[in-house]
């Protein structure tokens, strides 16, 4: 989205619901109605876009955290130290337990993981 589209859409979601809280001492009940329905519209479209933005910064962080594991996987099996890496991935095996809950938690456990592979 460009700034001007950003703009327009900060403007909407700021105006519509001042809008609608002055047509309340409006006679135009025509006007209350849309303005209502537009402004509870606009902030189911603001509550979607912020979840979607949420989904995508986890996915970016998942993968980000997946590469970094398989390239110190990959480092450390060149390097001969497969017992280690066996090792670490069991231990990163027994700490993670996948959950909707806790989305953040895969990538502090990857960091670790990543951390304890390259330690030695």
């Amino acid at each position: 989205m460009s700034s001007p589209q950003v703009g327009v859409v900060l403007a909407l979601v700021i105006v519509l619901p001042i809008a609608w809280f002055l047509s309340e001492f409006q006679n135009n009940r025509l006007l209350r109605l849309s303005l209502g329905c537009l402004a509870i519209l606009c902030s189911f479209g603001v509550a979607y876009v912020v979840g979607s933005l949420e989904k995508l910064t986890y996915s970016v962080r998942y993968g980000v955290s997946s590469q970094e594991l398989v390239r110190a996987t990959i480092t450390e099996l060149e390097a001969g130290r497969s017992e280690h890496v066996l090792a670490t991935l069991r231990s990163l095996d027994a700490d993670f337990s996948p959950s909707y809950e806790t989305p953040r938690l895969y990538d502090e456990l990857v960091d670790r993981a990543v951390l304890k592979l390259q330690s030695k």
